[in-house]
């Protein structure tokens, strides 16, 4: 494919303002992408834009986004919460296809074949928006994990069911087995979770001796891309092999790799999912076309409302099958809302929908209203779903950390006004007699700061102790920055600087386990012993 570098080079200065922006104003980068895409394409200042292949989106997307999911995963939460995750990922998702396809043949007037498929295509979740909405805000551990790893399985389940769909419905076929399908997706998934195992083992022992931070990036990339496309050759779920296969690397590194190549291996895949993810989000806005979008408006909210439904069935129905099968695997009822009103859209249902055979029945009406589900989850969900968690009680704001947070901005401000005093005076420019009497208002603000500041660290030592790793932690990438000038400056051999590096890398990572396992500090706890 034809692809002019300018054009790339546009694309790139779009998605990183872009991203830049969203950061400024708090909103989620997938939404600033979405929209900003939109305003691109509508307004036409990037032509020639080709329009986005489903095969790059299953080759390479996918299995990079999946196995950077798989091997930054926390495994033993995803351990812990095994039963309700598998019980989500397998017949959650087959609830919530059929469900989501019956509710779209009644209401949308599509016949069974083409509504079942719109229904796979819509069952899948972004995970990036939902990590985004809880790194911003404390909700429990538990139920950030749960789901974070149903998203991550449920995408395999998800892809089994639309492949075998999809050949039914272009085939012309009427009627579907629903045991069938449902074995077919457990016989996929049994067998990625084989290929995914067999692959990270195998890759794993070459890691383990390596040593090479560049090298066991290679393999880490050659992995992904062959997890996933042998378990697509052999007609298994390639997008459950990624994932294993990221989880059983992950656990390799965590045990046998030095912290180095830790840090190493950890940056590049962040960096990898940050790019694929703002191309397929900005994709997602530059392909969407406002006159398709607004033409089939009211087919697109009857969508989103039968999406909802059978979301709703899918988290329901299990969660009370466990409940009275296995009640410690369960877990509140507001917390099974957040399951249904966070399952926002993302690429992977557009790559679908790009992706359905020409011969497709009603084709053009479901990419429209994939298309519109999509951006509308991506809009909406995405930029309330901090405030629905929030109205849920699941947010609960600590006033330890606003009252520190409250004293150190007084602190910060005072210290800079005195600053800037103290230049005024050096400068001659305010007299001697108005000086002094500024300079006491603003010490006395200070050392009441800083007063308030002791008293708080001293009555509340879990807030102190977060505090002084999290300060530690920056400090540490101080130190890492000097070095790699001073070796770059040639001012310490190299040799020298690389075993200092290793030092602080082993430091970042036990810092970061030391910092994940500090517990937050419920309201009225954590206070000195007296």
């Amino acid at each position: 494919m034809h692809f002019e570098m300018p054009l790339l080079i546009g694309l790139m200065v779009a998605a990183s303002t872009l991203a830049i922006a969203a950061k400024r104003v708090r909103i989620p980068y997938s939404v600033a992408l979405v929209v900003g895409g939109l305003f691109i394409s509508v307004a036409g200042l990037l032509p020639g834009i080709p329009p986005l292949n489903p095969e790059f989106v299953f080759l390479v997307c996918l299995p990079l986004l999946l196995f950077e999911g798989g091997i930054t995963a926390d495994v033993a939460n995803v351990r812990a919460n095994l039963v309700p995750i598998a019980t989500l990922a397998s017949l959650g998702m087959v609830l919530a296809i059929t469900a989501t396809g019956t509710a779209l043949h009644y209401a949308l007037g599509l016949s069974w074949g083409p509504a079942l498929l719109l229904g796979a295509m819509l069952s899948v979740t972004d995970t990036v928006s939902i990590l985004y909405a809880f790194r911003r805000v404390a909700v429990p551990r538990r139920l950030s994990g749960i789901m974070q790893g149903e998203s991550l399985f449920n995408d395999g389940t998800a892809l089994v069911a639309y492949a075998a769909i999809a050949g039914v419905v272009t085939r012309g076929e009427t009627s579907f087995s629903l045991p069938l399908l449902s074995a077919q997706v457990v016989l996929a998934t049994i067998g990625g979770v084989a290929i995914g195992l067999a692959l990270g083992t195998g890759a794993g022992f070459i890691i383990r001796r390596t040593r090479d931070p560049l090298a066991e990036i290679m393999v880490t990339t050659a992995l992904a891309l062959s997890a996933y496309t042998i378990g697509e050759q052999v007609h298994l779920s390639g997008a459950i092999a990624a994932v294993t296969a990221g989880l059983t690397t992950g656990i390799t590194l965590r045990r046998h790799v030095a912290p180095q190549s830790q840090v190493a291996i950890h940056t590049f895949w962040e960096y990898v999912t940050f790019g694929v993810n703002t191309f397929l989000f900005l994709s997602v806005g530059l392909a969407t076309k406002p006159g398709a979008l607004v033409r089939h408006l009211p087919l697109t909210l009857l969508a989103v409302a039968c999406v909802f439904a059978g979301r709703a069935v899918a988290i329901y129905g299990p969660f009370l099958l466990l409940r009275w099968l296995r009640p410690s695997a369960c877990v509140p009822v507001r917390w099974q809302h957040v399951f249904i009103f966070g399952n926002i859209k993302g690429a992977l249902s557009i790559g679908l929908a790009i992706g359905l055979p020409a011969g497709t029945p009603a084709r053009e009406e479901l990419v429209s209203i994939a298309f519109g589900v999509t951006f509308l989850s991506l809009v909406v969900q995405g930029l309330t779903l901090t405030g629905f968690l929030r109205r849920l009680g699941l947010i609960h704001e600590d006033p330890v950390a606003h009252a520190v947070s409250e004293q150190q901005a007084r602190l910060i401000a005072s210290r800079a006004a005195r600053q800037e005093l103290e230049q005024l005076h050096d400068q001659g420019l305010i007299p001697r007699a108005a000086y002094e009497h500024l300079r006491s208002d603003y010490q006395v603000g200070i050392a009441s700061a800083e007063r308030e500041l002791r008293r708080l660290s001293e009555q509340h030592l879990t807030q102190a102790a977060r505090l002084v790793l999290t300060t530690r932690r920056h400090l540490v990438d101080a130190e890492r920055t000097a070095l790699l000038s001073a070796r770059l400056a040639g001012l310490i051999p190299e040799a020298t600087a690389e075993a200092q590096l290793a030092r602080l890398d082993a430091r970042t990572l036990e810092l970061e386990h030391v910092l994940s396992d500090v517990p937050d500090e419920p309201p009225g706890n954590g206070r000195k012993a007296t």
